[in-house]
């Protein structure tokens, strides 16, 4: 039997798009929520840009936060 990975009534709440940890971390309507981070190679910065791109085409601007930089 195939799974199906859609779970009905789970949604975004939230995507933070962090451009100086070059990383997304995405929250879901559970509370749930997973980061990816890309290396810090040419590979990974097209796979982020990529994603970055994605998310501002598909996801509602409402629910993305960009953070440009980090006090550590």
């Amino acid at each position: 039997m195939k799974k199906d990975y859609y779970e009905p009534g789970i949604y975004i709440e939230q995507v933070f798009i962090n451009f100086s940890r070059r990383s997304v971390k995405i929250v879901d309507s559970d509370g749930y929520d997973d980061t990816i981070e890309w290396q810090w190679t040419k590979k990974g910065a097209d796979g982020f840009l990529e994603t970055v791109t994605n998310i501002q085409n598909d996801v509602p601007s409402e629910l993305v936060t960009y953070c440009f930089s980090e006090k550590e």
